[in-house]
Formats: structure tokens, sequence, C-alpha cells
């Protein structure tokens, strides 16, 4: 099966350092023919340009560098012309998909559904719940068009149960299928829990790019940790990362400042070792104010440690509050803090829950082969759907308010 990708979030020659959780997913399936055109939006005026790029998912991508005005200005409007110019370019190489896979709904699905609907074939959807909410909500304008592609996608693979939920609740249930697909990680080992000993630091470990330490909420998550060492004074921080000096340099006096001697900052560390590393942690914490999934978490949870998260995000909806995992408001910082102070205290009732949870295969979803197997089944079923469910607005009917 030939499938044509679209995604602005996807490692290529121009911005080599985006995350890799779309390129993983593709080279989970080789069986079939990916082409990738990788979205970059720069100065509106710039047009539309191509570098041909190959890598492991396939031989023949595109990074596109494309014209676009910032802020989603005239946002329907540019995509729909970016869907023309890749329908051309398909034409004039003679490539024909067999299916359309859009990696997010309000950005790439906007042209996906119209180069589906120009050639006849099914639209799928990532659904991306940080970037999707977020502009559904924020263009109620442009909510009819992402309604239809909402309802009209063959099949919708959301990262996490919050956002379809979210999306649901704001354009209407979908009645097609819907299939959860977390994002595959790097490593994925299962490691038995270990309980910190008695009389031990308890270590909360952390892992961002510095240059992310805002979203990551990286100064409250300390604070946080400075307000638990007054209930649990045995409580650390180990900040994995780096990538950025202006970041570190903040965190650090931010350390200094409100919990003196408790924070560690560890550099990065190789993927190859992350989850040993993690092993010998209390729990995991990463209270971002925006983030669609996290495969950090995932990480952690095999390598038995339970996980803070921010509640409405990340990995909400897999599993139940408490269990092993807390949920915790990123904005919320005495919050985090009885969070912290709760994994801390009750470190070897979440951890044999969590030993049990693996024990039943409860993780086991979270494994590249099933989420391998989850993805080729849902292309399967999208094959065999009778083409797209819903056309594109014509070219001259595709601008919604606000967009002429």
């Amino acid at each position: 099966m030939q499938i044509l990708h679209l995604s602005a979030d996807y490692p290529d020659p121009l911005q080599p350092a985006k995350t890799r959780a779309v390129a993983n997913l593709l080279e989970l399936v080789p069986v079939h023919d990916h082409r990738v055109y990788s979205l970059n939006r720069v100065g509106w005026r710039a047009g539309i340009r191509a570098l041909p790029f190959a890598d492991a998912a396939g031989p023949d991508h595109r990074a596109l560098a494309y014209g676009a005005p910032g802020r989603g200005l005239f946002l329907i409007r540019y995509l729909d012309r970016l869907a023309e110019w890749i329908l051309a370019d398909l034409a004039a190489r003679g490539v024909r998909p067999d299916l359309v896979h859009a990696h997010k709904l309000t950005i790439e699905g906007i042209a996906g559904q119209r180069i589906a609907a120009a050639l006849g074939i099914p639209l799928i959807l990532s659904v991306q719940g940080n970037t999707d909410l977020k502009i559904a909500r924020a263009r109620p304008d442009l909510r009819p068009r992402y309604r239809a592609i909402w309802h009209g996608a063959s099949a919708a693979f959301p990262f996490a149960p919050w956002a379809a939920a979210g999306l649901d609740a704001l354009l209407g249930p979908r009645t097609r299928p819907v299939r959860m697909l977390p994002c595959p990680g790097p490593a994925e080992a299962r490691l038995a829990p270990q309980v910190t000993p008695e009389g031990a630091p308890a270590i909360i470990r952390t892992a961002f790019h510095f240059r992310d330490w805002r979203n990551k909420n990286a100064a409250g998550l300390i604070r946080a940790v400075g307000m638990a060492a007054r209930s649990v004074p045995q409580i650390r921080l180990e900040i994995i990362g780096g990538g950025d000096a202006a970041g570190f340099a903040a965190l650090a006096a931010l350390a200094e400042a409100v919990a003196p001697g408790r924070v560690t900052f560890a550099g990065p560390i190789p993927n190859a070792a992350m989850q040993e590393r993690l092993n010998a942690s209390t729990a995991f914490a990463l209270l971002s104010r925006r983030e669609s999934f996290g495969m950090v978490f995932a990480e952690a949870l095999g390598a038995g440690v339970p996980c803070l998260y921010s509640r409405g995000r990340a990995i909400e909806g897999y599993f139940e509050d408490g269990s092993v995992v807390l949920a915790a408001d990123p904005g919320d910082e005495a919050g985090i803090a009885a969070a912290l102070i709760r994994l801390v205290r009750e470190e070897a009732a979440f951890k044999s829950r969590l030993a049990a949870l693996m024990a039943e295969g409860g993780l086991d979803f979270l494994t590249r082969t099933a989420i391998a197997a989850r993805y080729r089944e849902g292309l399967e079923a999208a094959r065999g759907a009778a083409g797209p469910a819903a056309d594109a607005p014509s070219r001259a009917g595709s601008a919604g308010p606000g967009e002429v």
C-alpha cells in the first residue's frame, strides 16, 4: 500500500531536530510504501520549494518550505494552495497513493482533506491533543471545515483518549473508527520496580530539552519540590537534559533560590541508558503546560517508575489516577507538591501496583509491536473504505470567515 503522509512534525534536512514520533511510527510498518511531505512554514512571501530526501521510512520524501503568514492568518487559503502544489507534484512524478495520512487535524488535515478528495482516496488522521484542541477552540470560524474533516476521515488515531474526547465535545462525536495510537518511543524494556531503600534520598527525575523548559513547567516543578521538602525532607530532583545554556542558567539559579541542595542536573542521557537511570527513581514527574502524549512517560512506566503528569494532557485516559500514575494541574504548584509527597510516602504501594500491571500485560499496548499492529489494522480498514467520506470545498469556496 502506498501512503501519502503530511506532517509538520517530521525530521527532515531543513529541520532535523523535530520530534521523531511520526518517523518512529512509519518505521514500524516497512511493508508499506511511505511518501512523506514534511511541512515547514516560512515567511509568507516565500512560495513553495521542495527538497527531496530519504530516510529509514522511505526513499522518496519531500521537505517543503512553504510560505504562509503566522498566527493562523489565511490558514485555509494557504493550506489549500499547498494541497494544490502537492497534487501537481504527485501528478508530475506519477505517484498515485492509496491513502492520505494527515498527522494533525487542524493543520495537515486541511491539506489532506483536499488531496484525498481530489484523488478519490480515503483520508486518515492523527490527533495531537495539544495543537488540535488549541487551534480548534481558538478558531470557531474554521470549525465547519474541521467538523467535516473530523467526521469525514475514514479513521482517526488520537495519541490519547483525552484528545478524542475533546474533539467529540467540540465537533460532535465521531461515528467512524477511532483507534488510540500511542507514540512509539526509543526504548521499551520492562524493568522490575525498585523501592528506594530506607534512609536513602527519594529521587524524582524529570527529562526534557532545556529549550522547552517553560512549556515543561520546570520552574513550577522545582518550586513544588522545595515546598514538598517541608513534609518529606528526603526528596531530591534530578533534571535530565541539555541543549540550551540560557534555560540551564535560569533553572540552576531558581533551584539555588527555592530548593537549595535538592536539585541536580545530570545533562543528556543516551536513549539506551535512559530506562536504567529511571529505574533508580522514586517517581518520574513532567508537568507540561502543553503535551499531546509524552513518549518519556511510556519509557518511565516500562522502567518500573510511577509517573506524575499534567491533568487533562499527556497520557490521561490510559491509566486510572492514583493507580500507577498521578495527575496534577500544572498551574497549581501546591497541588504538584502534594502529589510529590504522596509519591514519596506511598512509593511501595505505587510500585507494587505497577509490578502487578506489568505482570498482567497492562503496559503491552505501549510496545512498538502493539503500536505497529494497531496502525496496520487501521490502515487496512481505512483502505477498504469506499473513498473519501466528505469532499473538500471547492477552491472558490474554501475561504472561511476572515480568510478572504
